[in-house]
């Protein structure tokens, strides 16, 4: 028995349009998906990735339509956080102990403090060791991992992580990959990357971004029926992805 809440989006004429005097917009006409285990979304550099997983979790206004989240057996909005992308914009000019507090204080339990020093542990951070640190003496993988560690320990219903992995070794990877496996079983994720290979390792559905607009919403099996869509985003190789996934679809049913 799935331990998941059930998690629906709604999108209806989802419009973005930068303020900067760019072309670039970001347009989603219609979406209802329900969430089916970690979603990716997955497009190339410049499709609109960042600004599309803000207004999902509200850091950013639509200038046009709507985007409306819902829980089953449940009234009240559903929790969402977002790891952004660049956490040194946050964390540099902050000493760590000061940041991890003002989490607690925000969160108003003390839960939030265990859980966050259990997190650091098994990305290999000792909180003792950093709490008294600024942001600026850690560097770009310890930055990564303590920002996803304060994303999990609020146990969000939706935790969207934008590129995840930048600045992560092999081992942080691996540390990575089995943390998301063990919340997966009770949280929504979202991976965001423009790294096709990450995401099919966690993800189940995907959604792809090119130019703005959302082009596929599907699990790997369809995709692969889209020679087009994997031409034009620069999925040229998912023959291996597709042989396991359908290997573990049949194992599944038996």
């Amino acid at each position: 028995m799935s331990l998941l809440n059930e998690l629906s989006v709604i999108m209806q004429n989802l419009t973005y349009r930068f303020n900067n005097g760019k072309e670039f917009s970001l347009r989603i006409n219609e979406l209802t998906y329900h969430f089916n285990g970690p979603l990716g979304l997955y497009g190339l550099s410049g499709s609109g990735k960042t600004t599309f997983s803000k207004l999902l979790a509200g850091i950013l206004t639509p200038g046009f339509g709507t985007v409306s989240f819902s829980m089953k057996n449940r009234g009240d909005k559903p929790k969402i956080i977002y790891s952004p992308q660049f956490p040194e914009n946050v964390l540099l000019g902050v000493q760590v102990g000061d940041t991890i507090q003002q989490y607690i204080v925000n969160e108003s339990t003390g839960s939030v403090g265990d859980s966050i020093r259990t997190y650091l542990k098994k990305f290999s951070l000792n909180y003792n060791e950093i709490k008294n640190k600024n942001g600026y003496e850690l560097s770009g993988g310890e930055l990564r991992r303590l920002a996803i560690a304060l994303s999990l320990s609020l146990l969000p219903d939706l935790l969207i992580l934008d590129e995840p992995t930048i600045g992560l070794g092999f081992q942080g990877k691996l540390q990575l990959y089995a943390l998301l496996e063990e919340f997966s079983q009770k949280h929504h994720i979202m991976i965001v990357s423009h790294d096709f290979s990450l995401i099919q390792k966690i993800c189940r559905d995907f959604w792809i971004l090119h130019n703005g607009n959302l082009i596929f919403s599907g699990d790997l099996a369809s995709l692969e029926m889209r020679e087009d869509i994997k031409t034009e985003v620069g999925i040229n190789s998912l023959d291996n992805y597709l042989n396991k996934y359908l290997a573990s679809k049949e194992v599944a049913s038996h």
